[in-house]
């Protein structure tokens, strides 16, 4: 289900998803919400023709607006394990895709629905490339974290790598990111958050 969080601490149950497990969550820029969900826990990536991983567009009271599950063919999945999800400045939709245990891709999709791009591309990755979170900023310049090799890359808008913004000298398998303004937090696998002024 999706629950509201009120500033004084008190959790209210807002709309169920059920039968699929919401696991990612952010607020659109017309208000209302963009939601990955997946069918269930097992069988993480064998998926069939009944699995169901995706992102939904959706009002805050939970009426659906528009699912993003295949591409343009009508077949080709999008997804693995939609993970992490927010949406760009220019309206884009940016989705942390799980491919395997230790694989993990940055898939950006226009707003109509189509796939604009996937970081990184086929030829530049290894098997153990994990991503872990993405925010944008005010030009619509993508940063994700990625853990394992304890960097924060940053990349234009349609998702090609332009530079590390942080690397193992600045910060340690950095985890999760939150970015407003010029002010970026950073949370590491061990529990510690680090403040960085931001200046794309």
């Amino acid at each position: 289900s999706i629950s509201r969080l009120s500033p004084s601490g008190s959790v209210s149950p807002v709309f169920s998803t059920d039968p699929l497990i919401p696991v990612g969550i952010c607020q659109t820029k017309d208000g209302g919400l963009l939601v990955t969900l997946v069918d269930n826990m097992l069988g993480l990536y064998q998926l069939n023709s009944e699995s169901r991983r995706l992102v939904r567009h959706m009002t805050l009271r939970g009426n659906i607006i528009r699912e993003y599950e295949y591409q343009e063919d009508g077949q080709t999945r999008l997804f693995k394990w939609p993970l992490k999800v927010t949406q760009n400045s220019n309206t884009d939709i940016c989705v942390i895709n799980k491919k395997s245990k230790n694989t993990r891709e940055l898939v950006i999709l226009s707003f109509s629905g189509s796939l604009k791009s996937v970081y990184p591309e086929q030829n530049q990755r290894d098997m153990f490339f994990y991503l872990s979170d993405v925010v944008c900023d005010s030009y619509s310049n993508i940063i994700v974290s990625e853990p394992y090799n304890s960097s924060v890359h940053l990349l234009s808008p349609a998702g090609q790598f332009m530079r590390y913004l942080l690397t193992e000298n600045q910060v340690s398998s950095p985890y999760s990111m939150s970015l407003k303004k010029s002010t970026l937090w950073i949370g590491d696998c061990q529990g510690l958050v680090k403040v960085f002024q931001y200046k794309p």
